[in-house]
């Protein structure tokens, strides 16, 4: 970083932690010093590229059962904060903890990279315009963007438990949506990369010859009457429909009793085909992390295992609102939750289906009662398959049903999946299709 902080602030942190627990209370101090540079092509232009730079820190004092909390950027502040936190915890909310933890043994995770630091401006420039220059030789009529970002990002956690944990990590993203537009008919493809190390993951051509891919195979039309078909859902997609089990293994919400998972650890929950494990530990990866937001370790855990739910997720709050043992989940969440792979290409299994459908992209997926596992969208961009080969973009379509029954029949997953290694296609039976026409 060009004006790196955590050495000089540490100290002033340090004594912070120091001044609460004079004055009778239990403190928490977050500290993020950021900088980015971000590039952003237009309709084939350079259209904006710019720098920033970020200062924030958050100050949480826990004094009499309750919780005050103020945030800002001015380190000469931070007497005056401390003291509105102490005012707030008057009247804040309840917290469900005695006291922030002592530290314990982390697993060390890599999430900085010199080469990533190098990323110049120039370079996404030059990327970006790759990707420009290939979407306008497929089409030259149509309106596409790409952006590229690159990050880096110092942070620091002090707790009065005794942690005091500096850590830096750094990141790049590269970006690309293209929208063909005839009358009142919109067709969007988009596709983009971020990972914390520069690799072969890094590459313009790629994103830009996967958005030509979608573009190419929508441009015949199709239809599909209204029914319920196999479907294959693109990895983006299976991430986005398992996202309501992941709010019914959020330990706040199985205390509050919202979860329709309570009550339901060691039950089969979804097929065979479901094994899902939460792993915190993978170096590069943008979404792993050492420790919690509350000094906590992280670590490895299934949450289902062949459709078994193992177990639920819980930060410091809410485990002591459940009286269970925290997790090291920031937020009660999963940090990244990796589905196995099963054991054919998803190009092999589309040769498979007589007629079904390819999800590709969905429109308005988290409304309705998402928690429960309910939903209804439109589908943004998706293929008829008919006879083993896609047939064509269906237009006017929604799809609906509940992922706790449409995981439950059979299901399969692919071999390949995302970049990240994250998440597989799945063929699913049974999917609720409704059309116009």
């Amino acid at each position: 970083m060009h004006n790196p902080m955590n050495d000089k602030v540490s100290d002033i942190f340090a004594r912070a932690i120091e001044a609460i627990r004079k004055k009778g209370g239990e403190g928490k101090i977050h500290f993020t010093h950021s900088e980015s540079i971000s590039v952003k092509y237009e309709a084939g232009r350079l259209k904006d590229t710019g720098s920033e730079e970020k200062v924030s820190f958050s100050i949480d004092v826990l004094k009499d059962g309750r919780i005050g909390r103020v945030s800002g950027n001015r380190l000469d502040d931070i007497g005056k904060m401390i003291e509105n936190a102490f005012s707030l915890s008057k009247v804040g909310s309840e917290a469900h903890f005695a006291k922030w933890p002592t530290p314990s043994e982390i697993a060390p995770v890599k999430k900085y990279s010199a080469k990533t630091t190098g990323l110049s401006r120039e370079k996404i420039i030059e990327s970006c315009k790759i990707i420009s220059d290939r979407l306008k030789q497929y089409s030259s009529d149509m309106h596409s963007v790409c952006s590229g970002r690159h990050f880096e990002s110092e942070d620091i956690l002090a707790t009065s438990g005794g942690v005091m944990r500096p850590s830096k990590s750094c990141a790049w993203g590269l970006n690309a949506m293209a929208q063909k537009t005839e009358g009142t008919d919109m067709l969007m493809a988009g596709d983009g990369r971020y990972w914390c190390d520069l690799n072969e993951l890094y590459s313009p051509e790629i994103i830009a010859g996967q958005v030509i891919d979608d573009l190419a195979n929508a441009e015949k039309h199709a239809h599909l009457p209204s029914g319920r078909y196999k479907m294959l859902f693109s990895p983006e997609i299976l991430g986005m429909s398992l996202s309501p089990a992941f709010m019914g293994i959020n330990g706040r919400n199985v205390a509050k009793g919202d979860s329709p998972l309570k009550g339901k650890i060691g039950e089969k929950i979804f097929s065979d085909a479901i094994t899902v494990e939460d792993n915190p530990h993978l170096d590069f990866c943008p979404y792993s992390d050492e420790i919690d937001g509350d000094g906590i370790a992280t670590r490895k855990q299934m949450l289902f295992d062949k459709g078994v739910l193992k177990t639920f997720l819980y930060d410091l709050d809410s485990a002591g609102l459940a009286g269970a043992v925290p997790t090291g989940n920031k937020g009660c969440r999963p940090y990244f939750p990796k589905v196995s792979p099963g054991k054919l290409p998803h190009k092999e299994m589309i040769k498979g289906i007589h007629e079904g459908v390819f999800v590709k992209m969905l429109m308005g997926f988290g409304q309705g009662n998402i928690i429960n596992g309910d939903f209804s969208c439109n589908l943004a961009l998706g293929y008829l398959i008919r006879n083993g080969e896609l047939a064509g973009r269906l237009k006017d379509t929604m799809i609906s049903g509940n992922i706790y029954d449409i995981f439950k029949n059979n299901t399969a997953m692919s071999s390949d999946t995302d970049f990240l290694g994250m998440n597989p296609y799945c063929l699913l039976e049974g999917v609720n299709l409704s059309s116009k026409g």
